[in-house]
């Protein structure tokens, strides 16, 4: 899930702002706003691998996400979960 601050930041940046004005606007260093993007971007792709395993496997996304213990069979021809 994204923190407020990331999604500041990507808000800004799909508006076209850089990096520096980001910081000045939000108060904090321009480092820190790198940080923030780089992280956001990192779990955006990292959802996306989970969405793209967990239709792979013919799994329910709330199944892996609520800590449940989920095994990982080859799913049936006919598609579906086993």
């Amino acid at each position: 899930m994204l923190t407020e601050k990331e999604l500041e930041v990507l808000r800004r940046r799909a508006a076209g702002e850089g990096q520096q004005a980001i910081a000045r606007a939000l108060a904090i260093s321009q480092a820190a706003v790198s940080k923030f993007e780089t992280n956001a971007h990192r779990k955006i792709l990292e959802a996306s691998q989970l969405l793209a395993l967990s239709e792979k496997f013919g799994l329910a996304l709330e199944e892996g996400l609520a800590g449940k213990r989920v095994s990982y069979t080859k799913p049936r021809k006919g598609g579906g979960r086993p």
